[in-house]
């Protein structure tokens, strides 16, 4: 059993993965965002970030131009052709499974990992053979990634 199959063993209802016959693109699986997710709690201050936070750094992670990008605005360099940071309703529909099943809690406003979450990001951090991009950018960020710090980042 692998480890969203793990996570997903107490939810209510059923949860069934399918292979399929098609390539899907790796951000748009339900487990690269719910490993996303985790990763961006994970480095959030307080393991806890509001939607804002949660869909720029998703949005940050999912290409290395991104990556870049969102660097370059954390430093204070925005340019005015950058991309635009968009909000995923998939995304949202993400952070919902995640708390479904255990892995974050709502908090008001903002999202927290749980233990459940707490332990799978520690899994996924630890394995060097998974989501190396996705950590290597988010270990260059600023080191406690508050709402504060994105909301400036995104008004500059």
């Amino acid at each position: 059993m692998g480890i969203l199959e793990e996570a997903f063993a107490g939810a209510e209802g059923i949860v069934r993965f399918t292979p399929r016959p098609d390539p899907i693109p790796g951000d748009l699986r339900l487990s690269w965002r719910l490993s996303a997710l985790v990763l961006v709690l994970d480095r959030s201050r307080g393991k806890t970030a509001n939607l804002e936070q949660i869909h720029f750094l998703t949005s940050a992670i999912r290409s290395e131009e991104l990556a870049r990008m969102a660097i370059r605005w954390f430093n204070g360099s925005k340019a005015p052709d950058d991309p635009v940071i968009r909000y995923d309703p998939a995304m949202s529909r993400t952070i919902g499974l995640a708390v479904a099943c255990g892995l974050a809690a709502w908090k008001g406003p903002s999202v927290s990992l749980t233990g459940d979450g707490l332990e799978l990001a520690a899994k996924i951090k630890s394995n060097q053979m998974v989501m190396q991009r996705e950590k290597a950018f988010l270990s260059g960020l600023p080191r406690a990634i508050s709402q504060k710090s994105v909301r400036e980042v995104l008004e500059v």
